[in-house]
């Protein structure tokens, strides 16, 4: 059924065998800078819409993707269906759900209550800003029934929304006003804003903004709103109706008066790059955590030695667009840190001299300006804030120094050609992006400094004398829902940490609500001390009696946070069962918690590891045990 389909439409769109070598942006010929490994997994997609879809879905097989597609087809009455109905095709198994909505079914219904009958290209028969209000509430009316009515498809698999292709101008008129509904350019953004908010309130679910890639590849080439209605909103190609060919003086077909060789290949690149990237940061693939900057030539231009130069000269162009990613990216929850060969004093003046509070040292979590060898720097650096080398990147200008670096940390990431594509790369690569900000990740930086100030203070007592001195609060929450206000964050950590991560496994939203269904939960820590509060910072995955897997916050190692949540965690099940079961598996990267459980006094018993007693509450952390299990 399938491939009759795709055969049938394919001959309406002429999607050119051979693709035009194309970055993730759409343009020819540079070898733009990636900051994550390559993304050569093949995906299993399932596409729901209209014959739009079909330069993605090619582009998808020929590069040996596992594709479904429901066709959406729309009637002469511009009613949408699809062909064949859900039911009859198996879409479940695949791992990304993609669906299009035609925009001509959505206009042609706001049009109903107006005209008696859909019609797309009504709109220039509005005549008051009441009667644009009203359209656009019929339309957005249609947009929610239709996502209503395949809520069965947005039930926690990723899944993305294709944006309506926007107007590329004012059809009204040039100097018509810009941001008001008579201008149907701003009426489908409107459309678009509406449909995000909508498809906002189910899990899992996004907008994939096609205007985006359509803008940097450029829409004069492809978009067919210069020959055909607006609302058709589609790639542009040549019609195939007999009596086109039988006029009296031939016409020039769109494919030679607009160049539209290649162009859906293209397009359909670009966006199935676009939903692999936003597969990646869903699924937290390879994150960088940190990013270690260099200062001359790196942080601005030229080099502190060379003498003076005014800020102008210093920081204008890419510097500053560089520090504005920096910026972007430690909004995100990212970390950042300094590591210079360079006269301490004179740098930290330079900085503030040519950043002028722009950008501040405060900014960097760490600052190592000084002539020991970088890898020495970035060694402390990564002992301070205790990440894996994976999971940082380090941004240098100087090739040796990059190669010295390397020979000592080799699991690093660097950047250090091209500094052009330096901004581009930190804020569009996948693993520098998150899919939302929790409060805990904006208050990423103060909580590590005060981690920082706290090993300091170490050196200077017993440890005991030291953690008491902490005034360690522990509070716990019970999440049993993927909607409970703590789960955005929790399944963030879930998902994201390494080092005390007692099995490695990482959960989709599925697989959680899942656990859910089967009555587990997820058991949150939050943890204060006298220096900061930070927030979520472990849990326990929890079915019946069994601890299924243990996570907890590099931010606090150290200060017995996961043997006081154990306690309370193992005195709570064993109220209702004669033992607690956990298990441990090594990934290679979870040396911090191999011995956890043993320190907890479990013992091994056939494949599982079983605790009888509570374990030993440590004295230095108080836990508020009113918990609503």
């Amino acid at each position: 059924m399938l491939g009759q389909i795709f055969k049938k439409i394919k001959k309406v769109i002429d999607i050119p065998n051979k693709l035009i070598r194309v970055s993730s942006n759409g343009l020819k010929g540079f070898p733009f800078l990636k900051l994550g490994p390559d993304m050569d997994k093949k995906l299993s997609v399932a596409f729901f819409g209209p014959c739009s879809l079909l330069p993605i879905i090619n582009y998808a097989i020929k590069h040996g993707h596992d594709v479904i597609h429901v066709a959406m087809c729309v009637d002469e009455s511009r009613q949408t269906h699809f062909s064949p109905p859900l039911s009859e095709i198996n879409h479940e198994a695949a791992e990304v759900n993609v669906i299009g909505l035609p925009l001509r079914s959505v206009m042609a219904a706001g049009a109903v209550p107006f005209d008696g009958f859909g019609n797309e290209i009504f709109w220039p028969r509005l005549k008051t800003e009441s009667d644009h209000e009203a359209y656009l509430k019929y339309c957005v009316e249609y947009i929610s029934d239709f996502i209503g009515s395949i809520s069965d498809l947005l039930d926690g698999k990723p899944t993305f929304f294709l944006s309506f292709w926007e107007p590329r101008q004012n059809f009204m008129g040039a100097l018509f006003p810009r941001f008001d509904l008579s201008n149907p350019q701003y009426l489908v953004m409107r459309l678009n804003a509406e449909m995000e908010r909508i498809i906002r309130t189910y899990p899992n679910t996004f907008l994939l903004d096609v205007n985006d890639i359509l803008n940097s590849m450029g829409r004069f080439r492809i978009q067919d709103d210069y020959a055909r209605e607006i609302s058709h909103a589609s790639n542009m190609f040549d019609t195939t109706f007999e009596d086109d060919a039988k006029r009296i003086r031939t016409s020039t077909p769109l494919s030679r008066i607009y160049d539209t060789g290649g162009q859906h290949g293209v397009y359909g690149h670009c966006v199935f790059n676009a939903i692999r990237d936003n597969l990646a940061i869903i699924n937290a693939a390879a994150p960088i955590k940190l990013i270690i900057m260099d200062l001359d030539d790196t942080m601005w231009r030229g080099v502190l030695a060379d003498g003076d130069r005014s800020p102008y000269e210093r920081t204008d162009y890419w510097p500053t667009g560089l520090a504005e990613a920096l910026l972007i990216y430690k909004a995100r929850g990212g970390l950042l840190a300094i590591c210079s060969k360079n006269d301490p004093e004179l740098a930290r003046a330079e900085f503030d001299r040519v950043w002028r509070g722009r950008l501040k040292l405060e900014d960097f979590i760490s600052v190592r300006i000084n002539f020991q060898p970088k890898s020495e720097n970035i060694t402390e650096i990564l002992d301070e804030v205790n990440l894996l080398p994976a999971n940082v990147l380090f941004v240098d200008d100087n090739p040796r120094e990059i190669d010295e670096v390397r020979s000592v940390i080799p699991d690093l990431r660097f950047l250090s050609e091209e500094h052009m594509d330096w901004r581009r790369a930190i804020i569009f690569s996948p693993c520098t992006q998150v899919v939302q900000v929790s409060m805990e990740s904006q208050q990423r930086t103060q909580t590590l400094r005060a981690k920082i100030k706290r090993d300091q203070t170490q050196q200077k007592m017993s440890r005991e004398e030291w953690l008491r001195s902490l005034q360690i609060q522990q509070r716990y929450a019970v999440v049993r829902s993927e909607k409970d206000r703590n789960f955005a964050r929790a399944f963030e950590l879930l998902n994201k940490t390494n080092q005390f991560n007692t099995t490695g496994q990482r959960w989709s939203l599925e697989d959680i609500k899942a656990l859910f269904a089967r009555d587990g939960y997820i058991f949150c820590v939050f943890l204060r001390d006298k220096e900061t509060d930070n927030g979520l910072i472990g849990l326990h995955l929890v079915q019946g009696n069994r601890i299924i897997q243990s996570i907890l916050s590099c931010r606090v190692f150290g200060l017995c946070s996961e043997y006081a949540s154990m306690h309370v965690l193992a005195q709570h099940i064993l109220r209702s069962h004669p033992t607690v079961m956990g298990s441990f598996a090594p990934t290679g990267r979870n040396f911090y918690c191999e011995n956890y459980l043993e320190k907890c006094g479990f013992t091994q018993d056939g494949d599982n590891l079983v605790a009888r007693t509570v374990p030993a509450n440590p004295s230095e952390v108080t836990s508020d045990t009113k918990i609503a299990w």
